[in-house]
């Protein structure tokens, strides 16, 4: 995985308080991570895709 993009066709509401909130300034991050029993270690940061 290189992106991430929030799925607004499966919670609108959630996309559009996503919008709100990038333009009031909040920064967001994502991180592709890898995951075992013992933990979670972050592999990559990931670009955020917009639309």
């Amino acid at each position: 995985m290189e992106n991430f993009k929030i799925a607004k066709d499966i919670d609108e509401e959630y996309y559009k308080n996503f919008l709100i909130a990038k333009k009031a300034g909040v920064n967001f991050l994502a991180y592709r991570c890898k995951l075992n029993s013992k933990e979670i270690r972050i592999e990559k940061k990931l670009n955020i895709i917009n639309e």
